[in-house]
């Protein structure tokens, strides 16, 4: 009589008998958390992103003292910080960051231009509303 031979990897799965492998659920609700953590952070994280890089940019033309013929110029005649400040809130507002004229704090000496922004995002999580805080530095 031949026998015949199982693999180890067969007899494991007719041993369990319908019991689920604790690591295969383990790696799906790992699975959930991350989708669930980029769904809720992703959004704020890229809008950040985009109002640094439009920040840094408008840095760079009123460094160059070209802001107003730019994109970001407010056609209003407003005094130079007026206009930075300006040019960020019409940013902030499209990209809808929560951003008040106070939070923006713009400096410049010669060529150089320093930009300060601080600004706070709420967030509903399912165990209560937290606030999400913002506040960087960025210059020519």
């Amino acid at each position: 009589m031949d026998t015949v031979k199982i693999h180890p990897f067969r007899k494991r799965i007719v041993h369990e008998q319908g019991r689920t492998n604790r690591g295969c659920l383990l790696g799906i609700l790992l699975i959930i958390i991350v989708a669930y953590v980029g769904y809720k952070f992703g959004p704020l994280f890229m809008d950040d992103y985009q109002l640094r890089n439009a920040a840094i940019q408008i840095a760079d033309y009123a460094g160059a003292g070209v802001l107003s013929e730019t994109k970001y110029g407010t056609g209003r005649r407003l005094g130079e910080m007026e206009q930075i400040r300006e040019a960020i809130l019409l940013e902030a507002l499209e990209l809808q960051i929560p951003l008040i004229r106070d939070n923006i704090i713009a400096e410049k000496e010669a060529a150089y231009v320093l930009i300060t922004i601080k600004y706070a995002v709420p967030i509903s999580m399912p165990w209560g509303e937290m606030e999400w805080n913002f506040d960087y530095t960025v210059s020519n």
